[in-house]
């Protein structure tokens, strides 16, 4: 079988080497490229989840910047200008409370948005046009990869406009559990490291485990369980009918993960024109395939985490929900 036609229209060359080297190397479809076409509509769809006892916990994780906005001011010099570079930004929920905070302080030095999804782009430019009418049309939002080369131009060094004239300093942030959507969180904070200056803090909202009042999902796989319509995206834009598979969702102790998983009922071979030459990923039953994963760590793993990646944690907050954080860390001298 080959993939869908609109595979071909919305992934590019290397996009699509990216989608079957994960398929044959990790058994995983990349979770980030799910973002793109109509799966930007399933996410935007479900930020209003199904299930009404995830809206206390969402509404907690979107309001974490807000919250502590005056604690994120204090790692600042004072009165400096203040540059927000989003990194994933969805619809720019998340981080809408903190530029608001800024513009009252006459503190916001710009606002930068960089994600590979035009669709996930326009939802963001929507809501901040709708938002800030008066300030969103000198936002920038371009479309591009920063866990690659795009990186280094979207953070390049800059002086503030309006300002002193110094460089800004600078809230890196990746939201929402943004960082947790790739299946190497290290590579990418080490690469969002390499990138960062001095002047940059970089902020994460989390999920985490505080060891108690646990998730059903930690004690057993569920067969069928509930799931995200843009986790099953990738299967569908490669052809692969979804009467071949059952759903599973649990969670992975060995890599503190959760994860949402197709185990095939059917053999399934996958035939790729990719840029490196014809290519197939076959699958047997019983065989897996990742859509989606999340890590799952308790507060003291995160800290160790951003570590080794040469990031020190400056704040770290829970929620009103105790399950979410966020996390504020610098780069190690």
């Amino acid at each position: 079988m080959t993939p869908r036609e609109d595979f071909h229209r919305l992934y590019s060359a290397a996009q699509v080497d990216a989608v079957a080297d994960s398929l044959s190397l990790r058994a995983e479809f990349p979770y980030q490229l799910t973002y793109l076409g109509e799966g930007s509509e399933m996410w935007r769809a479900g930020e209003v989840p199904s299930n009404p006892d995830l809206v206390p916990m969402l509404r907690d994780i979107n309001s974490l910047l807000t919250r502590h906005a005056e604690q994120l001011l204090a790692l600042a010099p004072p009165s400096s200008p203040v540059q927000i570079v989003d990194l994933g930004p969805g619809t720019a929920r998340p981080v809408r409370g903190l530029i608001r905070h800024l513009l009252e302080r006459t503190r916001l030095a710009g606002y930068r948005a960089v994600d590979i999804s035009a669709e996930i782009l326009e939802l963001a430019r929507k809501n901040l046009q709708s938002e800030f009418p008066d300030h969103a049309e000198h936002f920038e939002l371009w479309q591009g990869d920063f866990t690659g080369p795009d990186l280094k131009r979207v953070l390049a060094p800059e002086r503030a406009s309006g300002h002193s004239g110094g460089e800004p300093f600078r809230f890196v942030i990746m939201a929402g559990g943004t960082l947790y959507n790739f299946a190497d969180p290290n590579q990418v904070l080490r690469h969002v490291r390499s990138a960062m200056s001095e002047h940059d803090v970089l902020l994460l909202t989390l999920r985490i485990d505080i060891g108690a009042d646990r998730p059903a999902f930690m004690k057993e796989v569920k067969v069928g369980g509930a799931h995200k319509p843009q986790q099953l995206a990738g299967l569908d834009l490669l052809g692969i009918d979804r009467s071949w598979y059952v759903t599973e969702s649990g969670f992975d102790r060995m890599r503190s993960e959760i994860f949402v998983r197709a185990r095939f009922l059917e053999p399934v071979t996958v035939a790729f024109d990719a840029a490196g030459g014809n290519r197939a990923v076959s699958f047997e039953p019983d065989d897996t395939v990742v859509v989606w994963r999340y890590l799952y760590q308790d507060s003291a793993a995160v800290a160790d985490q951003l570590s080794d990646c040469g990031l020190q944690v400056r704040l770290l907050e829970r929620g009103e929900g105790s399950h979410v954080v966020l996390v504020a860390a610098t780069p190690t001298p």
